[in-house]
């Protein structure tokens, strides 16, 4: 256990005897401006209507937002004020930035329920500790980054935290959440303790096309050069033809440049400067040879069965077939020769190109998505850049969707001096509906738009809102353009201090993992929550629902740990991952024989503890599995 975690129990253990006197009390709310009535305020232009007069040349105010339809539970509002001290990590003024945000200003008229951020500074685990010992804990706290699992198992365990099952699954308390769980329902388990209960909610939110791992992507440009694939809807269909394709990279001016030499038959590489992310990509490519798995350190190699046995690649023929491969692209200079190099961004970017790739398939962390794009445009390569069917390589493909599709962990912790929980998890819930969502990332309905560009402030309006939600809760976005917008000097010369009409969103607040939003994929795919066509939500998650069966639905939910099982994990770990680092390389650059070494690698993944490792991983992974 760490030096941390042990403080953080022996503090905790003093808060037995200490009567915590904290959360949940009544009290006097803060001095909020009604945002339903703000036309007239030189504090706060608010901006649109939903008139639909495209003559409109002034902000008309908010008026016609009643924000019934925002508000999902029938608690509210509530008869009398409440408070909740919210503990969050970091430096901000957090109070003063939430109190200037027009959704948190209409929560708080539409529920009665106002925040007391606390804020817990760059150490968030000493400052909780100190709270807690001297009974002033808070009521919640928020964020993965504020408390990891091992935090939220020893508050567990000494008795400080609420157990969340009740709250988690109860509609008339969280209706919202209820609407998440039934769109991603490994969830539930995954944020179950060793123990059984659910001590802190995740953030269940995201789309398949953000959490695929390693798509393998191809520049149709190229590929039409290659005879026989002139059509440009033909892909190779085994890894013996999409390496002839590759060797017909190497050998031809492929961009047109005059430089034969310049190419990139296929580029494999991270964002990351780590030589050990770089490799691991290649976990993203071993999918196609039937091994779902991820490429990160928390998810080192771990594959799980279809009969549920959990396994690390490294130990299977699928991983030896596959190496047989890439050493032999390696070989051949069909590989970035970077690949091996602790690479940065710059180097990434020059070879990706703005506007034309110079490579000829891509397989990394995330499709490579070419820049920002408007609805209704084209990509900026044109018809150039598509996904690909993987070809055969002699295995059932696995391809592998990261668990971040069902949340991360310990985004909402609640301790159990709060006196009125179900308040404060139906307030939180208000953020999980789509439209508390669109509120949180866009701002309300009507609301101007503000920022800082080289301090000039400056807004726009228009006679339609920013967005809002049609009759069949569908919502509808203004597309804006730079001529639409109009100085602030120019709107209001009264205004003393500009900084003061600054609205910021609340998740430019609370910029804590996405912890206050709830989308499902179906949402995205619908349309239901904003992206430009061509985003990796909306292109992947189609070829995802096109593709069923090549997907691994059996994945492996990083989920908490016992003691015993940390223990193992931490110990043997690193030496496990060195030794495979260490070995992976040799391997493909033909240090080491795939045919008469692959014995002597086996064993020494037993010296350095792959069994134990694997033992303790099986028994998480038993525990959530079902």
């Amino acid at each position: 256990m760490s030096k941390i975690s042990k403080l953080l129990v022996m503090l905790l253990a003093l808060v037995m005897v200490v009567s915590l006197i904290a959360g949940c009390k009544p009290t006097s709310q803060p001095s909020l401006q009604n945002p339903n009535n703000s036309q007239g305020s030189n504090n706060n232009p608010t901006g649109g209507n939903n008139s639909g007069n495209n003559n409109a040349t002034e902000p008309t105010g908010s008026d016609e937002f009643t924000g019934a339809n925002m508000i999902k539970n029938d608690m509210f509002p509530l008869e009398e004020p409440i408070t909740f001290k919210m503990a969050v990590r970091g430096e901000k003024d957090y109070q003063a930035m939430m109190e200037k945000c027009e959704w948190y200003k209409y929560l708080c008229e539409q529920t009665n329920v106002f925040i007391e951020v606390v804020v817990l500074g760059s150490d968030a685990v000493g400052k909780l500790n100190t709270l807690v010992a001297t009974g002033s804990a808070p009521d919640v706290v928020l964020g993965p980054i504020t408390l990891g699992s091992t935090q939220i198992i020893d508050l567990a365990e000494n008795g400080l935290l609420l157990e969340l099952d009740d709250y988690a699954t109860d509609p008339e308390i969280m209706p919202n959440y209820q609407r998440l769980l039934k769109a991603v329902p490994q969830a539930l388990n995954k944020m179950r303790a060793p123990d059984g209960n659910i001590w802190s909610l995740a953030i269940i939110t995201g789309t398949p096309g953000t959490v695929w791992e390693s798509p393998l992507t191809c520049n149709i440009d190229w590929l039409k050069q290659v005879p026989g694939y002139e059509s440009g809807e033909k892909f190779p269909e085994t890894v013996e033809e999409f390496t002839e394709v590759l060797r017909y990279y190497k050998s031809h001016d492929m961009n047109g440049n005059g430089d034969p030499d310049d190419e990139i038959p296929f580029l494999m590489v991270s964002s990351s400067t780590s030589p050990a992310d770089t490799q691991g990509t290649l976990q993203g490519l071993m999918q196609l040879w039937g091994i779902g798995t991820k490429d990160s350190n928390n998810d080192y190699y771990v594959h799980i069965s279809d009969d549920d046995e959990v396994t690390l690649a490294p130990t299977t023929e699928n991983y030896r077939d596959c190496l047989e491969w890439v050493s032999l692209w390696y070989e051949e200079d069909l590989l970035w020769e970077n690949f091996f190099s602790s690479v940065t961004n710059p180097d990434f970017t020059a070879v990706s190109g703005n506007d034309t790739a110079l490579w000829g398939f891509f397989n990394g962390s995330n499709w490579y998505n070419n820049g920002p794009l408007k609805e209704n445009t084209a990509p900026p390569w044109g018809d150039s850049q598509t996904l690909v069917v993987p070809f055969d390589t002699g295995y059932d493909p696995h391809l592998f969707l990261n668990p971040g599709l069902y949340g991360n962990l310990n985004a909402f912790t609640v301790f159990n001096t709060c006196e009125e929980p179900e308040i404060l998890l139906a307030w939180y819930d208000q953020f999980m509906s789509l439209e508390g969502t669109l509120c949180t990332y866009y701002g309300i309905p009507n609301e101007w738009e503000l920022y800082d560009d080289a301090e000039q402030y400056r807004a726009y309006y228009e006679a339609n809102p920013s967005w809002y939600i049609d009759e069949d809760g569908m919502p509808h976005f203004a597309s804006v353009e730079q001529e639409d917008y109009v100085s602030l000097y120019d709107y209001d010369t009264e205004l003393e201090d500009k900084r003061l009409a600054d609205h910021p969103y609340w998740a430019g607040v609370f910029n804590l993992n996405a912890v206050f939003q709830g989308v499902t994929p179906n949402e995205y795919a619908i349309g239901a929550y904003p992206n430009d066509p061509y985003s990796e939500a909306i292109v992947l998650g189609k070829w995802i629902d096109e593709h069923p069966d090549y997907f691994d639905w059996n994945v492996w939910l990083r989920p908490y740990t016992t003691a015993e099982e940390a223990e193992a994990l931490t110990e043997y770990w690193p030496q496990v991952q060195r030794v495979i680092l260490l070995w992976e390389v040799d391997f493909i650059k033909g240090d080491k024989s795939l045919e008469t070494d692959w014995e002597e690698y086996q064993q020494e993944l037993v010296d350095a503890g792959i069994e134990y490792m694997i033992e303790a991983l099986q028994s998480a992974w038993d525990r959530v599995k079902d």
